[in-house]
């Protein structure tokens, strides 16, 4: 079996700098092109958005700065919640759960992680929440 081994080290302003309509600012930090199992991006200043599911990845958020209010719906079992986060609070959505940002305070940072990669094609709305 031949193994490689790849190391990535990259600056801030090498991150690739992504339209995002649900944060001021959205930097890729990993791309497919770099490691194809993942997608690491931070989301800075995240704002109310619409609800909307993935049926192809989890995301998963780790705050690094501010407060947000999450809810959630499940198609399985029809249940629907809420989610305070804040401060190295982490928040796994898994494919299929329709989410969205009830509420996050006027400044905050998080890291954004995708597995498999993020799909801008895969942003589905929802009318469950």
């Amino acid at each position: 079996m031949n193994l490689r081994r790849i190391m990535i080290t990259k600056k801030y302003a090498d991150h690739n700098v992504l339209d995002s309509p649900y944060a001021r600012e959205m930097r890729e930090i990993i791309n497919s092109n770099e490691y194809e199992r993942a997608g690491v991006a931070i989301a800075v200043d995240m704002e109310q958005m619409d609800a909307h599911y993935h049926k192809t990845f989890d995301q998963i958020f780790f705050v690094l700065d501010g407060d947000l209010k999450f809810e959630f719906y499940d198609p399985q079992n029809g249940n629907t919640w809420t989610v305070e986060s804040s401060l190295n609070d982490l928040v796994i959505v898994k494919e299929g759960i329709h989410h969205k940002v009830l509420r996050a305070s006027e400044h905050n940072r998080l890291l954004v992680v995708s597995i498999p990669q993020y799909d801008p094609d895969d942003e589905n709305p929802s009318d469950k929440i």
